[in-house]
């Protein structure tokens, strides 16, 4: 028996992704079964304009209720490189982007976004976490900061591994429009510092890519608090 289901005319919220853009395509979803905890497994392929359709770009998991803590989606697999029948499309850093805001829309004020960062895709956020980068600084994190899911993180990192699934990063939606304001200072706070931390001669590269992140965050966080701009970065 098949157990996945078009979410096409669906009033399931998913249902919003259907159609959308993503490049020269568009999104199709597919609704699945729920897990354990109630969780509802979708995935997404493209279709394009001839009405071939690829292999899943993305499986995740959505979940929502009540309470902010309740309403979440997980990333479990992304896939950059689709495969069409008869050509092969790499999802671009817009494409990206573009992907997750339609993600990060479906999520309500004080909900979250986890995405898995053992895969090859993300390989830089795995090692950037790995030599001590803030995780906001890292390519997944300043990438749901700019989604909207970035006003804290939290590290999921579970050394022994086993049900709790693989290593991912946790992205916050801010609960109101206070609550955002204050932690965009305490997060400027800690980007600060982490500009002015010497470099460790073994992640020098991935130091580099992560402050002029930061210097990009720190100055999008100025919109609010125009003291919160920095000029540069330091060597």
């Amino acid at each position: 028996m098949n157990i996945w289901t078009t979410a096409w005319g669906s009033d399931h919220p998913l249902g919003q992704l259907e159609g959308k853009p993503l490049g020269e395509d568009t999104l199709e979803i597919m609704l699945g079964p729920k897990n354990r905890v109630g969780a509802r497994y979708f995935q997404l392929t493209l279709r394009d304009r001839s009405g071939n359709a690829s292999q899943p770009l993305l499986l995740a998991l959505y979940n929502s209720g009540p309470y902010p803590s309740y309403n979440w989606i997980e990333v479990i697999k992304l896939a950059r490189n689709i495969v069409f029948p008869e050509r092969d499309v790499t999802l671009s850093e817009t494409d990206l982007h573009s992907l997750f805001r339609y993600l990060a829309d479906l999520i309500p004020p004080g909900g979250h976004i986890m995405v898995e960062y053992e895969s090859a895709e993300w390989a830089e956020t795995r090692l950037s976490i790995g030599c001590g980068i803030p995780a906001v600084a890292t390519p997944l994190g300043s990438m749901l900061f700019r989604v909207g899911c970035g006003l804290a993180f939290k590290d999921w990192h579970f050394a022994e591994g086993g049900s709790e699934g693989p290593r991912k990063l946790q992205g916050y939606k801010a609960l109101h429009e206070d609550h955002r304001l204050a932690r965009a200072a305490e997060m400027a706070a800690e980007l600060r510092s982490f500009l002015c931390r010497e470099t460790p001669p073994s992640c020098r590269h991935l130091w580099e890519a992560a402050r002029d992140r930061t210097v990009q965050i720190l100055n999008t966080l100025s919109t609010d608090h125009p003291s919160l701009a920095v000029a540069g970065k330091k060597k």
